[in-house]
C-alpha cells in the first residue's frame, strides 16, 4: 500500500528533473538559433553592402574625390569662417560641371543632357565673374574670397564651354535636341535653340530694376544680381528634359543625376549664407531701397522649392541603391 505512492512520488520527481532539463536544452537551443540567425543576417547585410558598394565604385570614387578635395581647401586655403559657405557652394557647382564632362567624355555621349541649362549656367558664371573679378563686394570674408573663390568661378565657366562644344561638336549625334524643347512656343516664331530667352530677358529686367550694391558700380552689381536671377531658373530645361521621356518613369543617368544634384548643393549653401547677410543686401542707402535683399532671397528660396521633388527622389534612390526614376506625374515643375 506504501510501495505505490511512493514510487509515484519518484516518477513524478523525474518527470519534473526531465522537463527542467528539456527547458533548459529548449533555451540554449533557442539561443544557438538566435545567434546563428544573427550571425546569418550581419553576414547577409555585409554581403549585400559590399555588393552595391562594387556596383557604386564610380560614385564612391567621385563624391570620395569631392569630399576629399573640400576637406583640404577647408583646412589649408581657407580660415573657417562662415563666408567659406560661398566658396564650399561654388566647388560643388564647380564639381558638378566637371562631374558632366566625365560623363560626355568617358560615355562619348550627351544624350539626357540639356544645352539650354548648359547656356544660362554659362551666363550664371560668366556675369557673377564680371562682378567679382574686379569688386570685392560679394566675396567671402576669408581668404578663399582672395583668389580660390574666382578661380573656382572661372573653372566652372571654362568647363561649361567646354561641355557645349562637345555637345555641338564632337557628340552632336547624341545630344538629344528633339527633348530639349524648353521655351519653345512655335506661336511667337521663337525657334527652340533661342528658348532661354523667356528666362533671361525678364531677369535682365527685374536686375536693373531691383538690385543691391555692395560693390558699389552700377554695371557690376547689376551682372551680380543678373547671375542669381538666372541660376534660380537655370535648371528648369533640364527638368523640362526630365519630362520629356515616352516612358511612364524616366530613369536618370548616374552622372546626370549627380550633375543636379550638386548643382542644387551648391546653391542651397549660397542660400543658407544670404539668408544670414541678407541685411547687408537690403541696405537703403544703395541699390533698390531695402527691397534687393528679399527680393534675392526670394528667388534662391524659389530654386529650392523648385528641386525639392528632384532631391527627395535623388536621395531616394542613394539610400535604396535603385536606379534614380523621376515620375512623369511628378517631375513636371
Amino acid at each position: 500500500m506504501y510501495g505505490e505512492p511512493q514510487r509515484y512520488v519518484e516518477k513524478k520527481r523525474k518527470s519534473s528533473s526531465f522537463r527542467y532539463v528539456f527547458f533548459i536544452y529548449f533555451l540554449l537551443e533557442i539561443s544557438r538559433f538566435r545567434k546563428n540567425d544573427v550571425t546569418r543576417i550581419n553576414k547577409l547585410k555585409y554581403s549585400q553592402v559590399k555588393e552595391r558598394a562594387y556596383a557604386n565604385k564610380a560614385n564612391i570614387l567621385l563624391w570620395g574625390t569631392f569630399i576629399t578635395f573640400v576637406l583640404f581647401v577647408y583646412h589649408f586655403l581657407s580660415d573657417g569662417d562662415f563666408s567659406f559657405l560661398l566658396t564650399l557652394g561654388a566647388i560643388s557647382c564647380c564639381f558638378a560641371v566637371v562631374t558632366l564632362t566625365v560623363k560626355i567624355l568617358s560615355q562619348r555621349s550627351g544624350s539626357g543632357i540639356s544645352m539650354k541649362t548648359l547656356q544660362l549656367y554659362s551666363l550664371v558664371f560668366f556675369f557673377r565673374l564680371c562682378s567679382i573679378l574686379v569688386y570685392e563686394g560679394y566675396l567671402p570674408f576669408d581668404r578663399s574670397g582672395d583668389w580660390l573663390y574666382q578661380t573656382i568661378e572661372a573653372l566652372a565657366l571654362v568647363a561649361t564651354v567646354v561641355n557645349m562644344f562637345l555637345l555641338y561638336g564632337p557628340y552632336s549625334r547624341t545630344y538629344s535636341a528633339h527633348l530639349d524643347v524648353f521655351g519653345s512656343y512655335p506661336a511667337f516664331k521663337i525657334p527652340s535653340s533661342l528658348g532661354i530667352v523667356w528666362i533671361f530677358v525678364p531677369c535682365l529686367l527685374l536686375a536693373i530694376i531691383i538690385h543691391p550694391s555692395l560693390n558699389g558700380n552700377f554695371w557690376t552689381d547689376v551682372s551680380w544680381t543678373l547671375s542669381c536671377y538666372l541660376e534660380t531658373f537655370a535648371m528648369l530645361p533640364q527638368l523640362f528634359l526630365f519630362t520629356k521621356k515616352k516612358s511612364t518613369n524616366a530613369v536618370v543617368e548616374d552622372f546626370t543625376s549627380h550633375f543636379v544634384f550638386a548643382l542644387g548643393c551648391g546653391r542651397f549653401l549660397h542660400f543658407i549664407f544670404w539668408l544670414s547677410s541678407y541685411h547687408e543686401l537690403n541696405d537703403s542707402h544703395h541699390g533698390s531701397g531695402g527691397l534687393a535683399g528679399y527680393v534675392v532671397i526670394s528667388f534662391q528660396f524659389l530654386q529650392m522649392l523648385l528641386m525639392a521633388k528632384y532631391f527627395y527622389h535623388y536621395l531616394k534612390s542613394a539610400a535604396t541603391g535603385a536606379p534614380l526614376e523621376l515620375p512623369t506625374h511628378l517631375s513636371n515643375v
